[in-house]
């Protein structure tokens, strides 16, 4: 049983209940383990702490701070899915970049360095079962990426698969982006 014993700002005793054969209770206060509860200020801290840090992870994957060039590019693959009778299962994973999030990202997950992302012209969009078939694959990716080459982006900006890549998250990516020339990959 674990009590609250008020000692020394804040511990914690175990105290452990051994019976005795005739069924008398023999107390025993160990101390074996003593958790000192963190300051009420350090506490906050680490809470403001880890708000902050989700408020900008939020804010550098999310549409806030991208382009309406680029916004209207998303409504309207969107709406075009739709009029070509496919689902919209697919979502924004990445928008505008922070300096020091698009940093990792090209050292350690290799995004470009001078990426179209840090100055909110370009979008990451995760593709999932778009054609309704049951099954999220390339056939999905495929759509999409038609879709924006051919009567969205066309030779006004980047568009990019990743389908050779290691998990199921990059070969599901599309990046499309408003650069004002055409451009294309596929790794």
């Amino acid at each position: 049983m674990l009590r609250w014993c008020g000692r020394d700002e804040g511990s914690w005793d175990a105290d452990l209940l051994v019976r005795g054969k005739a069924g008398q209770g023999l107390k025993l206060t160990c101390i074996f383990a003593q958790i000192y509860p963190m300051k009420k200020t350090f506490s906050r801290v680490l809470w403001m702490l880890i708000i902050l840090i989700s408020l900008f992870w939020l804010y550098a994957n999310s549409l806030i701070g991208v382009d309406t060039k680029v916004k209207t590019h998303y409504a309207d693959l969107k709406a075009e899915l739709i009029r070509q009778g496919y689902k919209t299962s697919l979502f924004a994973v990445s928008g505008r970049r922070w300096e020091w999030d698009n940093y990792l990202l090209s050292e350690f997950g290799g995004a470009a360095k001078n990426s179209k992302h840090k100055s909110g012209y370009a979008i990451d969009v995760i593709v999932l079962d778009i054609n309704d078939d049951g099954i999220i694959n390339s056939n999905d990716v495929d759509i999409v990426h038609t879709i924006l080459d051919q009567k969205i982006i066309q030779d006004r900006g980047g568009l990019g698969t990743y389908k050779n890549g290691d998990d199921i998250f990059s070969r599901q990516m599309v990046h499309f982006d408003c650069r004002g020339s055409r451009a294309r990959w596929n790794r």
